[in-house]
């Protein structure tokens, strides 16, 4: 787990997709309250919740897309009192007792802390993105990734450069998924959540896949988004 900006910290993991290592990151943030405030959950370990539980008490679990909710579970039961905020697909998925789910209207209970938005109208993600204004960070699940380069070797290369980079996973992207725009069943809307964000002031962009950028991070998002606003 590592410290980059103001009260935030990610934790870097990673999963097996077919054959090849996913990058993930967790993003936890101490709130002005000093409650702990945890997204897109990785696999929980003794070590990892020592480090996690020595920035403060964690009172909020975040699973804001419905493909990330493999250790959500494990993050709730070792968490008990903790509220958890997911995506409208994962109660479908997860046996929850103690959630919320993130939707246009719901009350922002981090207000000093954070600005969100869901994607209206994205029933196969239905991601929520943050911007943690203190760090002047967007944080985002699938919406943006960022690959890097270099190829890895092996199997995983081979699944990297005829699979996965040929239907849009590559470099800095939109999820293809969003790129292709099959799953948005509302354009008007998500021009609308794009501007949104657009208006947002972040200067860096916490990726849940890939490389966290750091430079020209607005620029990066307004050229990646600016097929959805035409």
């Amino acid at each position: 787990m590592r410290q980059i900006g103001e009260n935030l910290w990610v934790h870097e993991d990673s999963m097996s997709m077919m054959g090849t290592r996913l990058g993930l990151r967790m993003t936890i943030i101490r709130l002005a309250d000093g409650a702990v405030w945890v997204h897109s959950p990785t696999a929980m370990s003794d070590h990892l919740k020592h480090q996690v539980d020595g920035i403060g008490q964690v009172k909020y679990i975040v699973a804001a897309n419905n493909a990330h909710s493999k250790w959500l579970q494990e993050w709730c039961e070792a968490y008990p009192d903790a509220d958890a905020y997911v995506s409208a697909g994962i109660p479908r998925k997860v046996p929850l007792s103690n959630y919320h789910i993130l939707q246009k209207g719901m009350e922002n209970v981090w207000k000093e802390d954070l600005l969100w938005e869901t994607m209206p109208h994205v029933p196969l993600f239905n991601e929520t993105v943050f911007f943690h204004q203190p760090s002047r960070s967007l944080i985002v699940t699938d919406m943006i990734q960022n690959y890097p380069e270099q190829e890895p070797e092996g199997m995983a290369g081979l699944l990297t450069k005829y699979v996965f980079e040929p239907i849009g996973f590559k470099g800095c992207c939109v999820a293809p998924p969003l790129k292709m725009g099959l799953t948005i069943k509302d354009k008007q809307a998500f021009a609308r959540f794009i501007d949104h964000i657009r208006q947002w002031d972040f200067e860096r962009i916490v990726v849940t896949h890939g490389d966290i950028i750091e430079d020209d991070a607005k620029t990066i998002f307004s050229d990646l988004t600016a097929r959805f606003l035409q």
